[in-house]
């Protein structure tokens, strides 16, 4: 079920259709948004999170279903316990938990200390200093480098 967000944890910005979601802000049913959208730190999604344009999940966000964007930015300590579908762009930042896989249509990125199931990138995956990923898609273009 797609439910329209409460309005004390969420502003619109309609110059850039952008949904910016206050800090620790809760959601209880699956999100649905046509636009973009910026979340707060230690926000929590208790079901599915879809955006249509762009996602950026603020520090230590929950998230307990899955998450569909057209290219989403995860920071650090956030964690999906469903999966991660990305049409272009994924970049995970430090300690992220995905429970699930994480497949994007174009480049990710993974950050020391992140964990994740499965993964597949369609051009390049990268993944910087010690990241623990038990599948990756065969045929993926890998990219290695230490931890900066």
């Amino acid at each position: 079920m797609w439910i329209k967000m409460d309005e004390k944890f969420v502003r619109y910005h309609a110059d850039t259709n952008t949904y910016i979601v206050r800090r620790k802000a809760f959601f209880e049913n699956s999100i649905k948004i046509d636009g973009n959208m910026i979340v707060g730190p230690g926000a929590n999604f208790w079901n599915d999170l879809e955006v249509s344009g762009s996602l950026q999940l603020g520090k230590e966000s929950l998230v307990k279903g899955d998450i569909k964007a057209s290219d989403a930015l995860i920071s650090t300590r956030c964690e999906i316990n469903g999966n991660i579908d990305v049409a272009n762009d994924l970049t995970m930042l430090d300690n992220v938990k995905v429970g699930g896989s994480a497949i994007c249509g174009n480049e990710m990125s993974i950050r020391p200390g992140c964990q994740v199931s499965f993964v597949k990138a369609t051009t390049a995956l990268e993944l910087i200093g010690k990241v623990d990923v038990k599948e990756i898609e065969s045929g993926t273009k890998l990219i290695v480098r230490s931890d900066m």
